[in-house]
Parts: structure tokens; C-alpha cells; sequence
């Protein structure tokens, strides 16, 4: 099957393309999500460097903060589960700006903007794909480059 023929497959949200552990429910149920002046979201364009800073921000301060898993990943149910978190939650995301829940906003929860050289972050993306089986199979770099600049 070729890559283009399983990307139908993945979720699509305003035109973005979401990997299989995300649900569409989720995407759009997002303005139901309810956020805390005191969020921290880091917010990143996939395989940029995610992981790495929640890690050091854990890392930093453990005992204060909890690191939450992504945003966009999983069901609604997600919102209930941050929901009973006591810490400071540590909330990744690689939705962008305009897709986050207006109470984000609205609370004006601190945001880590993380920033990688788009070469590096288009090869780690396609060695990822490359090795990721709930991913579309892409066999050749260029196939992958022409979907990256595409933004699919």
C-alpha cells in the first residue's frame, strides 16, 4: 500500500494529519478541555526535540511538576485524567496555535516554543516513520521530503 493511500487512514484535523494514537473524538472535542492558569505546555513540531526538554524539566524540579502525556494522544478521556492531577501539569503538544483549546488562551498558560533546524527535524521524522508500523510505509527519502514540504 503506498503512502499516500494509508495517510487516508490517519486522522485529519483542520487540514493536519494525526498519527493512529490520536482520535478524532479527542481533536474534536479539544475547546472541552480545561486548562489551569498554571499549565505549562511545551509545544513543538513532531521529532523536534519534545522528549529531550520534557526530560530536563523533570529532571529540574520532579517534586513540584507532573509530565503528562501528549495532548493529542488518545480519547476524550484524556481531559479526565488531567483533570485529577494535584501537580503542576507538564503538557506536551505538537498542535499548533490556532487548533489549542481557547482556554489555554484565555488562561494564559506559559508555552515552551521548541525550535529544531528543519533538516534535522525532517530526517529524524522520516526515520521514524521508517521504523514506526501505525505509520504510513515510506520507502525513499525523496517520497518522504516531497510529503514533508506538502506538510502531510
Amino acid at each position: 500500500m503506498s503512502a499516500e493511500n494509508q495517510q487516508s487512514e490517519l486522522p485529519r484535523f483542520k487540514g493536519t494529519l494525526y498519527p493512529a494514537l490520536t482520535s478524532e473524538e479527542l481533536l474534536n472535542s479539544l475547546d472541552s478541555f480545561q486548562a489551569r492558569e498554571d499549565d505549562v505546555f511545551l509545544v513543538s513540531y513532531p521529532k523536534s526535540g519534545t522528549h529531550w526538554v520534557a526530560e530536563v524539566i523533570e529532571n529540574i524540579a520532579s517534586t513540584r511538576l507532573a509530565l503528562m502525556s501528549p495532548l493529542e494522544r488518545g480519547d476524550v478521556s484524556k481531559f479526565e485524567e488531567l483533570k485529577t492531577c494535584s501537580k503542576r501539569r507538564v503538557i506536551p503538544t505538537h498542535l499548533s496555535y490556532e487548533i489549542l483549546p481557547a482556554t489555554i488562551k484565555q488562561k494564559q498558560c506559559k508555552m515552551i516554543y521548541i525550535v529544531r533546524n528543519p533538516k534535522d527535524t525532517a530526517v529524524s521524522l522520516f526515520h521514524y516513520y521508517r521504523d514506526n508500523p501505525d505509520l504510513p510505509d515510506i520507502d525513499t527519502w525523496a517520497a518522504f521530503f516531497e510529503l514533508f514540504l506538502r506538510g502531510d
